[in-house]
């Protein structure tokens, strides 16, 4: 081995502690690249893929009861591929012996072996149920505790309680992927259905289409001439909505916060890159006098160019060694992190070529770019400034045959002289430190840089979290009631709030009215789904934030607020436009009398006054759903209220659906 490449393999392994860092700096930012690149290019390849081999409907319709009948005709119509229903119902359970009950939305099969649509995949035990036994979705393993084998206790409509086993986990990861206020799923046969109180009738559809199952437009001109066949058949539609089979309907929001994501690891790799040059520079410094005695000897400038280049390759290739492997573990177990919160199948670990090229231009390049210009000036000094250990270039110029100074040392000295006039004088160390920090301005930039780069990641990490705890909080001005008190019939309002204000701690109710409908286009084809909630007008249970226009009222008629998610399908809208609705099964045109801003779900959301909504309904001064205000608004006292609410409604002949607290859906918003 040459003499020089000794020196560079010693320079290496003979100071660990300086190798270590200027490989560290390296990796950090391969390490962050590769797990950000890595995690998207899985997630987007996988999240799709996952999905589709689920076979997820293209079109789901919820209906008023129907029988087979029904479900026969629709698979009769054209370009329909298949066809199956369900029933879905909410309904309460809980883990023997325990206090809290929890929501499940309970779906009916009809057969789990034929079973072609939305499959489920086994995660434990069984994946067919017999009679009075049910499966869980493993999602729902985080509301109750219960393990394969285990009896879960289910309360009926009329307070009566049922008990049944759990024989399976599954994953589904079709049903609820578009709507996270979803309650956790739950799977039956049809035979169980009278155990719990239920007809034998189905509620859903579900609906491929032939042809391309990945046009939107296409498979909405299906589900209208369906949904026209099963309104002939005096069954009413409700709502519907529509998917593509390849596309996961999450897919474009987490791909933007993966975006944000690779925003912040470019970040972390323009600030490895500057922690790079500095530890290059430092290192060029401490070399000075290698350098002066290998020129002295005879090195010429390109061998000891070569020789520090071959060293900077050198940390490049260690670091990758590191980084490579590392980073891919770290992409695997971020998307299987995702994968999990949104229930779908990861394809498996693999390294991902594009990850892999990433990482090694950034391991390799970065480094590279960054010592560059230390390395040229280091090849370039003279033999004597390499001896006399000083790299750097005092800024003292001469113009003829007298001394220049540079325009900092002309100003310290202007102001030294002109505090020394008034009697104050500055001490020299803080003259000669000053001096120093101003001698070298390339150092002085990357320095800055430095800091720079590392106070915007900081901040920008931390303004996310800001903004995001911001718009939480916004999100949480809809969700002001502290319990939830749902019924499973209409009752007076008159005759709820004497019972519930008869309970301790309680400081206020109110009645909510619901209505659910389809927002049409100028052809009558669905173009998306909303649900209109109707508190009273003057309710200040809701606080919304107004982009436009202005809030209901309580002599408002077919009119609304909208969230603005609506633009998505209507660019143009502005408040005091007309839209086209059906409600009930009938068409009608609203007006929208303003827009405020609302998280992104599945369908719409809307509000309109609880004085025209329950006419509409005949239900005049009455409503299955309350909202109830306490003395205190933290989460355990909405708990202890809801159960306390729950037993003396019951106690006292209400048939109650559920009784939760308020901040639960904001928890579920959140999370």
């Amino acid at each position: 081995m040459k003499p020089r490449w000794r020196k560079v393999f010693h320079d290496l392994f003979g100071n660990i502690g300086r190798t270590l860092l200027v490989v560290f700096s390296i990796a950090v930012g391969v390490f962050s690249i590769g797990v950000i690149a890595g995690a998207y290019q899985i997630i987007s390849n996988d999240m799709g893929i996952s999905y589709a081999a689920n076979q997820p409907a293209n079109i789901e319709m919820r209906m008023s009861n129907f029988g087979d009948d029904v479900l026969s005709s629709i698979r009769n119509q054209r370009d329909v591929k298949n066809a199956e229903a369900r029933r879905v119902f909410n309904i309460r359970v809980r883990v023997p012996g325990t206090e809290k009950w929890t929501t499940l939305d309970m779906t009916a099969f009809e057969s789990f072996e034929d079973n072609t649509i939305n499959l489920l995949k086994p995660i434990e035990g069984r994946t067919v149920p017999d009679k009075r036994e049910i499966l869980l979705e493993k999602d729902a393993l985080q509301n109750l505790d219960v393990g394969l084998g285990g009896l879960l206790e289910f309360q009926l409509p009329d307070g009566s309680t049922k008990l049944m086993p759990v024989v399976g986990i599954v994953q589904d990861t079709a049903a609820g992927a578009g709507d996270f206020l979803a309650d956790p799923f739950a799977y039956i046969t049809m035979d169980t259905l009278q155990y719990l109180g239920q007809p034998k009738l189905y509620n859903r559809a579900l609906v491929t289409v032939t042809g391309n199952d990945d046009d939107p437009q296409h498979i909405r001109e299906v589900g209208a001439v369906v949904k026209d066949k099963i309104e002939k058949s005096d069954v009413v539609v409700v709502r519907s909505r529509f998917s593509e089979t390849h596309q996961h309907p999450l897919g474009s929001t987490i791909n933007a916060v993966l975006g944000i994501l690779l925003a912040l690891g470019v970040l972390i790799v323009l600030l490895s890159s500057s922690l790079i040059a500095n530890t290059l520079n430092a290192l060029l410094n401490q070399h000075l006098r290698h350098i002066g005695v290998m020129k002295l000897v005879g090195g010429q400038r390109r061998q000891v160019f070569r020789m520090y280049i071959a060293l900077i390759m050198s940390f490049g290739i260690i670091a990758l060694l590191i980084a490579v492997p590392f980073g891919g573990i770290g992409a695997y177990a971020l998307a299987e992190f995702i994968a999990s919160q949104l229930s779908f199948s990861l394809l498996g670990y693999r390294i991902v070529p594009m990850a892999f090229l990433i990482q090694i231009a950034v391991g390799l390049l970065v480094p590279l770019i960054a010592g560059l210009a230390p390395v040229i000036n280091g090849s370039r000094i003279t033999v004597l400034k390499a001896l006399s250990g000083d790299l750097a270039e005092d800024e003292v110029q001469f113009k003829d045959g007298e001394m220049r100074l540079s325009w900092f040392d002309w100003a310290q000295v202007k102001v030294t002289r002109l505090l020394a006039a008034r009697g104050i004088h500055v001490p020299r160390p803080f003259i000669i430190s000053l001096r120093n920090t101003f001698r070298r301005k390339s150092r002085l930039a990357l320095t800055l840089f430095t800091l720079t780069m590392g106070g915007a990641i900081f901040i920008s990490v931390f303004n996310v979290r800001v903004t995001l705890h911001d718009y939480i909080g916004q999100i949480g001005k809809y969700f002001r009631a502290d319990v939830t008190l749902d019924f499973d019939q209409a009752y007076r309002l008159k005759e709820v709030e004497k019972a519930v204000m008869n309970v301790d701690g309680v400081t206020r109710i109110e009645g909510w009215q619901y209505a659910s409908g389809e927002l049409m286009d100028d052809r009558e084809n669905v173009i998306d789904n909303i649900t209109i909630l109707a508190p009273p007008a003057d309710s200040p249970l809701v606080q919304p934030i107004l982009v436009e226009g202005r809030w209901i009222r309580a002599d408002d008629e077919r009119k609304m607020a909208v969230s603005e998610g609506l633009k998505k399908s209507f660019p143009d809208l502005k408040a005091g436009d007309f839209i086209n609705m059906r409600i009930n099964g009938r068409d009608e045109v609203w007006q929208i009398v303003g827009l405020f801003k609302f998280v992104d779900q599945e369908g719409m959301l809307g509000y309109a006054p609880f004085e025209y909504i329950s006419d509409m309904n005949n239900q005049a001064n009455r409503s299955f759903s309350f909202r109830v205000v306490t003395e205190r608004h933290d989460r355990a006292y909405q708990d202890a209220k809801a159960e306390e609410l729950d037993k003396y409604m019951r106690d006292h002949g209400f048939k109650v659906r559920v009784a939760e607290a308020g901040s639960a859906s904001l928890d579920t918003a959140v999370e």
